[in-house]
Formats: C-alpha cells, sequence, structure tokens
C-alpha cells in the first residue's frame, strides 16, 4: 500500500499487473517492480524525479545542519504528532554551488525515512514563462504526488522557481504568477511534505517567499570550516575503501583551505588517481595535497558573491549550517529519539 502511494488507479492497475506477471504472483518479490515502476510513472508527470538517499555518514562537518535534520525526524514521528508536536514545514538552504546543499536533501530523506522527489518548476514552466494552462496542470499534479507520498520535496535554485512574478502579466497573460502563488499557497497550508529549497542567488527572493510558514528554516551554508574540512575529507576517503586514520586530515584541511565540499571530493579522487598512475601505489597524504594546490577553489574566483551571500544571511538571521546557532542536544540525539519512537 505504501509503496502505491501517489499513482492513480490507472497507473496502479498497470503496476500490479506488471508486477504479478513478473513474479509470478503479487508476493513480496513483486515490491521492487512495484518500486521500479513508479519511479517511471513520476519521471513521466515532467515535472519531478525521483532520487535515492544516502547514508547521514556521507554529510561531513556542518553540525548544525545535522542537527536540524535530526530534529525533523522527530517531528513527523507519530509519537510527536500525538504530544502536540507540529511537523517541521522545511529548510531553504543558501549557499555557493559546491557546499553540500543537492546533497542534504538525500541525506534528509535517509533520516526522515521518507522518498525524495525533485521538482523541476523551472523546465515545467519554461523560459520566459509558461505555457498556459499546461504547466500550471502539471504542477498542481506533481504537488499532489508530493502530499500523496509524504515524502520530501526537492526545489533546486528556488530564487529561479519564484522568479517571473513581475513580468507575468506581459508573458504569459499571468499564468506564471499565479503558478507561482499556487505554489506559494501549498508551501504555506501542507503539513505532511518536507519542502527542502536551495537557492545560490537570494538576492531577488521578496520576504514572503521565504517567511516563516513556509519555510521552517533559512539555512545559510557556507564554505566548510577546519573541521568541516577534516570530516570532508575523511567521508571522501571512506567512500573510496580508504582508512582516514591513515592520512593526515589536518594537513588536508589546510592545503584545502578555501574549498567547497565538491572541491575537496576533487582533490581526493585526483590524489587517488595520480597514485594509481603512479605504479598503482597506495594514495598518501602528499598525493591529495599536492592536487590540490592545482584547483583554485571558489572562494578565490567568486570572492565578491560569498560576501554579497554572507551579508544577505546575516540581515534575513539565517543560521549557520555548521556554526553554533542552535542549542546543542543535551538528552539523546533527536536522531535517536526518532528511533525509540
Amino acid at each position: 500500500m505504501q509503496a502505491l502511494l501517489g499513482l492513480t488507479e490507472t497507473d496502479i492497475e498497470n503496476v500490479l499487473a506488471k508486477s504479478i506477471i513478473a513474479g509470478a504472483g503479487l508476493t513480496a518479490e513483486a515490491l521492487p517492480v512495484i518500486l521500479d515502476e513508479k519511479k517511471s510513472v513520476i519521471k513521466g508527470t515532467g515535472a519531478l524525479s525521483y532520487t535515492h538517499p544516502e547514508p547521514a555518514s556521507n554529510l561531513g562537518g556542518y553540525h548544525n545542519l545535522r542537527r536540524i535534520l535530526q530534529e525533523a525526524a522527530v517531528t513527523f514521528t507519530p509519537a510527536a504528532r500525538a504530544y502536540g508536536v507540529e511537523p517541521m514545514k522545511g529548510l531553504l538552504l543558501v549557499g555557493l554551488p559546491g557546499t553540500g546543499k543537492d546533497l542534504t536533501k538525500k541525506i534528509a530523506s535517509s533520516l526522515l525515512g521518507k522518498s525524495l522527489l525533485d521538482l523541476d518548476f523551472g523546465s515545467v514552466m519554461g523560459e520566459g514563462g509558461g505555457v498556459i494552462g499546461s504547466s500550471a496542470m502539471t504542477i498542481k499534479r506533481a504537488l499532489s504526488i508530493a502530499t500523496t507520498l509524504k515524502g520530501i520535496l526537492g526545489i533546486s535554485e528556488f530564487e529561479k522557481a519564484v522568479g517571473g512574478l513581475e513580468s507575468s502579466a506581459k508573458t504569459d497573460g499571468g499564468e506564471t504568477a499565479r503558478t507561482i502563488a499556487y505554489l506559494l499557497n501549498w508551501m504555506q497550508e501542507q503539513s505532511d511534505v518536507f519542502v527542502i529549497g536551495t537557492a545560490n542567488d537570494v538576492r531577488q527572493l521578496a520576504p514572503e517567499q521565504i517567511r516563516q510558514g513556509r519555510f521552517s528554516h533559512l539555512v545559510f551554508v557556507d564554505l566548510p570550516t577546519d573541521e568541516d574540512r577534516r570530516e570532508i575529507s575523511a567521508v571522501h576517503l571512506r567512500k573510496r575503501g580508504r582508512d582516514p586514520e591513515k592520512f593526515d586530515l589536518d594537513e588536508l584541511a589546510e592545503s584545502t583551505k578555501g574549498f567547497s565540499g565538491a572541491e575537496i571530493e576533487a582533490a581526493v579522487k585526483a590524489g587517488l588517481l595520480h597514485a594509481f598512475m603512479d605504479g598503482e601505489r597506495e594514495v598518501e597524504t602528499k598525493d591529495i595535497v599536492e592536487r590540490a594546490r592545482q584547483i583554485q577553489p571558489t572562494s578565490v574566483v567568486k570572492r565578491e558573491q560569498i560576501e554579497s551571500l554572507r551579508s544577505w544571511a546575516k540581515e534575513h538571521m539565517a543560521i549557520d549550517a555548521g556554526g553554533s546557532g542552535l542549542a546543542p542536544i543535551t538528552e539523546a540525539t533527536a536522531a535517536e529519539r526518532a528511533l525509540e519512537m
């Protein structure tokens, strides 16, 4: 029943028929078939795509962000609902590309135990405004599926998704404006879907588009700190079958100062390639450090944009993803409490 949520009656009939034929009956072995077909149906909406979750261990650093996700997981438990705790609405993650905003959506899917659907709002509306009628219906159906699934809805480049309000009346008879208004009202009214919006340039966002009630928290994902870079380096070493304890993580953190998470990953991958091409020997700290020196980090290329984002985040009282903006959890962690419930 859970696997079939979000499908129309016709889709359910077709998926069950295929599952019964493929598995010689409606048994537990039919579940993977149902899920695969469901992903195809979701993709067929033209607005949604299903994304696989990633374990929380793949998020290095950013302890405040991790804590918020753990708290969000608690708010969706039956015990929290019965106690009167309201489910967390979602997060707007603001920061430069490569700082782990999209990874956070996958981590949230794992922590909350919810399916992650990405909404491609921009492509549905089209450049310069949406096709009158059809795009609005596509978005409404996508939001209906997300609501039925009670999952996580990711909206990348949120600032672009809700842009175009002023020009809509001239370009498409107000269709884009009405569809954006529908999305914002849905975000305000719904309580079953955890929405994660990501934004690279938020300077054009209107206050009503990011106010409380649509997002629970505004989180600024800055470039990783020294401690964050050590943890991120360790994550990428473990993902490639290496023991982080055999590397000088302090040296790696120092050599990647000003790097985003994606750039740290690039340095680790380049170090592995260097060691492989040098007689297939085991990779060492010096290999990664040497390759890191050849990477020009985002902090150098987009220095002005970073400072502008930091100023915006300070003015809007955004939570620092890696700082100390939230009080520490002193009892069992939120994740442990969620499992206990």
